[in-house]
């Protein structure tokens, strides 16, 4: 009997939280619709005013970031060749034998 009370206490407290973000959801749906839509023109000025704001890094930085990747991407290579290399080496071996 206790237990058939605990059951209907949880399922109202799921209902409880059910209708809650039903609610939740309601109302950022309201707070949505009442926002004004800007026109494309206003748009555009927003996002020119904050490209303003982002910090670009100078030529020399690009080219320093740029030649880091490159040798990255080499050593890169050079290592999975090495491996490769080893990997089918001793598979050769251990088919041979």
């Amino acid at each position: 009997m206790a237990n058939e009370v605990e059951k209907k206490a949880q399922k109202a407290q799921k209902e409880a939280e059910r209708e809650k973000k039903l609610n939740q959801i309601k109302s950022m749906k309201a707070a949505a619709a009442k926002k004004p839509k800007k026109s494309p023109i206003q748009y555009f000025k927003d996002v020119r005013s904050e490209f303003k704001k982002v910090s670009w890094p100078s030529k020399k930085q690009v080219f320093n970031n740029t030649v880091v990747v490159l040798v990255t991407i080499v050593i890169s290579g050079l290592g999975v060749w090495v491996l490769d290399f080893l990997f089918s080496s001793v598979w050769s071996l251990m088919l041979g034998m």
